[in-house]
């Protein structure tokens, strides 16, 4: 996952294309979890805070 600094310096295009890889992230995350497969619950968590991340930056972009 990329920090909040290498997240500030993409532009528009890049964090669309970066919050739709999280979303589905958390898709396979959330299959893997439910089928016993997933060890580390934790990144489901992780995940959505990351994808808030993302919006903020792209919201704060747009104004």
């Amino acid at each position: 996952m990329k920090t909040q600094e290498e997240l500030k310096k993409l532009d528009a295009g890049k964090l669309n294309g970066e919050l739709t890889q999280l979303q589905n992230d958390i898709v396979r995350l959330g299959f893997n979890i439910n089928n016993g497969q997933a060890k580390d619950t934790h990144m489901l968590k992780v995940t959505r805070k990351q994808i808030a991340r993302v919006q903020t930056l792209i919201n704060s972009q747009k104004a």
